[in-house]
């Protein structure tokens, strides 16, 4: 397989893993949640773990599909599945890492889980990414090599390198965003909290991160309101998300952001 098919293969088990999601976290919450740290439809850690499983099954030689023609083999399948999911669940658990450790956010937290491991990886989650392994693996991904088998490399190539460069913009804008989130927080807290020096130089240095124009008497729900869609989409995406360093403002922002629509 070539290089820009394995990526076009990140992409599709991403969006694969946006759509489960996003339904699945809709449903619950009985409203529309557009899942996700980026702006298109993709979670890149199902990419990256279906492309990961995938390697490693390359390497140790092809998997049979389970049809009526072709018994299931057990083998194959406990060695997806164990494979899937310790290595999904080691991504899992240094996504995590890096988020909390250079964004000071955590998108999930499995503290309440039953069998989790500070909070950032539990069983449900593992037996999860096994199951999604064997079904990615052993189903869907033999037929869409099939699939692609039938198109010029030219053509997977160009298509490759055209997600590719709209994924980089997507990359850029989000990291970007999140990198300022921890000052955009402060900056509001100080705000409403009526912190901010007399001074016109420091209102102006706060206006300017917030983005608004910052009046005399400061109402709590303007402010929020006007931080940069990039943060109100992620605090939208994971309603259950924390922030290490300014918690009581992310919370208000959350709250927020997602009141039910009367």
């Amino acid at each position: 397989m070539i290089p820009a098919a394995y990526f076009l293969g990140f992409i599709f088990y991403s969006f694969l893993g946006w759509i489960w999601e996003t339904t699945y976290c809709s449903v619950k919450a009985k409203h529309f949640i557009n899942r996700g740290f980026l702006n298109g439809p993709i979670i890149p850690i199902y990419g990256f773990g279906a492309v990961l499983v995938m390697l490693a099954v390359n390497a140790f030689g092809s998997l049979a599909i389970p049809t009526p023609a072709i018994p299931i083999n057990i083998i194959n399948i406990l060695a997806v599945f164990f494979g899937g999911m310790l290595l999904a669940t080691i991504l899992e658990y240094l996504v995590a890492l890096i988020l909390e450790s250079f964004f000071h956010i955590k998108l999930w937290d499995y503290s309440t889980y039953k069998f989790n491991f500070q909070g950032r990886i539990c069983l449900k989650s593992s037996l999860f990414f096994g199951l999604l392994s064997v079904l990615f693996i052993l189903v869907i991904e033999p037929l869409t090599t099939h699939a692609t088998t039938q198109i010029p490399d030219m053509v997977i190539n160009i298509a490759a390198g055209v997600i590719f460069v709209i994924l980089a913009i997507d990359i850029a804008i989000s990291v970007s965003s999140l990198l300022k989130l921890n000052e955009r927080l402060r900056a509001a807290e100080e705000i409403i909290n009526a912190r901010v020096g007399s001074t016109l130089v420091e209102a102006a240095k706060i206006r300017d991160t917030l983005h608004e124009k910052i009046e005399e008497r400061v109402d709590e729900n303007l402010v929020i309101s006007k931080f940069h869609y990039q943060i109100r989409r992620m605090a939208r995406a994971y309603p259950g998300s924390t922030s290490l360093r300014h918690s009581e403002i992310w919370e208000k922002l959350k709250k927020q952001l997602n009141k039910p629509a009367k």
